[in-house]
């Protein structure tokens, strides 16, 4: 590494001291407890009308903006999770009623008006220059319905008939059927076979050609959850559930070829074996390239055009930074393991019995524990008091995303070390706490810092988690319903 990380992450001066909030109790992280109260309170007076209001009727239904779905899913199954979790049947029918107008936005697809799709009109990311527009963009729809084949699927598995019985299941499990059945054909599964006997040392540019992406893992997760559903309300065919078994068995070839273990630090984890994902694939993607730079001069700017626009403009050449040579996901994008990791541990025995697949097809029952393992032992710094998580799963802590563009012309300077740190808290990790319990620990102690009156606790929030303390309501909103679940109950 070419400098000490911590010098990327010089706190700003303490902001004016106001009287702390009452700390909570233990007791009140529990399901039925003080914070669940008030992460329902929240989700009825500010999470619901946002749903219905921003991301349905204005963007997905007025605009046409089908990247509503990928947030969708990222504001809220973290939440539908906690239903689950303390069984909340009457919250689960209030998610899915806000969510059936969705598929009523469902149109032909360009180049096959027989299939149905979420095409993308317009919005803030779809556009001429990247080609984006009047396209199905797969990540987005996939996202989607990681959220509401969830739902559906937890909605399935109630005790209470009017939740089971609820419209959303049987819609939900077959626009997923559709879906499914188109994305992973022949051509797809082909590549999957292909790919998991690739080896990094075959990436030889930034191509992403052959990674384990979370396009795969998203329909993973899609497939468990549908044969949740379908063990329990029957909506397939026995030639869907052939095919669709197929693909699945295909998709975690691939999928466990791209696991790797290794024993993690004694002191953290006695030594418990930690998964990586992906590791060496992404080494040479651009998103990535500075991934061995942790210097404290920001390798790019974003400086102003003639024009108005901001352009990113290098300080520091990618030629003058080392590859890491183990480099896979990085901490944001693997959140999406909890939730994949969870449908297959729920449904094992439905995906097993729906899509006649053999135990040892599945991934072995102990990964989410591997994946917990890493995540304390190699990701988190190891402070209790001032946690903080490396931008990268390997536990590399070089900046990310420098000079990133998605074709929006926005500017993204790039994330310095630990500048990720806020996955932790949104991306659903701390549900893991059930098998490392330092994670709820560490979550705790966020959530006291962020409602606490000392300046240099504020500091740090807004240093490293500024959504929790963000000026704009909406966006405290959302980052509160999305971390204050994964503390309850876990």
């Amino acid at each position: 590494m070419l400098a000490l990380a911590l010098g990327a992450c010089t706190l700003p001066p303490p902001v004016q001291t106001v009287s702390p909030a009452p700390k909570l109790a233990e007791g009140s992280f529990a399901c039925g407890g003080a914070l669940e109260a008030d992460t329902w309170a929240l989700w009825q007076q500010r999470g619901l009308p946002f749903l219905r209001d921003q991301l349905i009727a204005k963007r997905l239904q007025g605009n046409g903006d089908t990247y509503a779905l990928y947030d969708m899913q990222t504001f809220f199954d973290n939440l539908a999770a906690l239903a689950e979790r303390c069984q909340r049947p009457e919250r689960m029918r209030q998610m899915a009623d806000a969510l059936m107008p969705v598929f009523d936005q469902l149109g032909p697809l360009p180049g096959d008006s027989a299939q149905r799709a979420w095409v993308c009109r317009g919005g803030a990311v779809c556009n001429t220059q990247n080609r984006l527009v009047n396209t199905e963009v797969m990540l987005v729809s996939a996202q989607g319905l990681g959220l509401m084949s969830h739902l559906a699927q937890m909605m399935a598995a109630s005790s209470d008939a009017a939740t089971r019985q609820h419209p959303f299941v049987a819609t939900t499990a077959q626009v997923a059927a559709q879906h499914l059945l188109r994305w992973g054909d022949a051509k797809a599964r082909a590549d999957w076979l292909r790919n998991a006997r690739a080896q990094p040392g075959d990436v030889k540019d930034g191509s992403s050609a052959l990674f384990f992406t979370d396009k795969p893992l998203w329909m993973i997760d899609i497939y468990a959850n549908l044969a949740g559903i379908d063990a329990r309300r029957p909506v397939l065919t026995n030639a869907q559930r052939q095919a669709l078994g197929g693909a699945l068995r295909d998709a975690l070839v691939f999928f466990k070829a791209r696991i790797t273990l290794h024993a993690t630090p004694v002191a953290r984890t006695g030594g418990a074996l930690g998964a990586d994902i992906d590791s060496g694939y992404w080494r040479l993607l651009a998103d990535n390239r500075y991934a061995g730079y942790d210097g404290a001069t920001p390798p790019a700017l974003c400086a102003v055009q003639p024009d108005g626009r901001r352009k990113a403009q290098l300080q520091v050449s990618p030629r003058d930074v080392p590859v890491v040579p183990g480099l896979g996901w990085d901490i944001s994008h693997a959140r999406r393991l909890v939730h994949a990791l969870a449908a297959l541990d729920d449904n094992r025995q439905a995906i097993q019995a729906v899509y006649a697949l053999a135990l040892d097809v599945l991934p072995a029952q102990n990964l989410p524990q591997a994946f917990a393992a890493q995540l304390v032992g190699k990701v988190w710094n190891g402070d209790r008091q001032h946690p903080l998580f490396a931008n990268y799963w390997s536990g590399a802590n070089g900046w990310y995303r420098v000079a990133y563009d998605n074709g929006t012309a926005y500017c993204e300077a790039g994330r310095p070390p630990f500048g990720l740190s806020d996955s932790f808290a949104t991306g659903g990790y701390i549900s893991w706490a059930r098998y490392r319990p330092v994670l709820g620990e560490l979550g705790r102690q966020l959530y006291h810092m962020a409602q606490s009156g000392s300046g240099a606790d504020q500091a740090f929030i807004r240093q490293y988690y500024g959504g929790l303390l963000a000026i704009s309501a909406d966006s405290r909103m959302l980052t509160q319903l999305m971390f204050w679940p994964s503390l309850i109950g876990a």
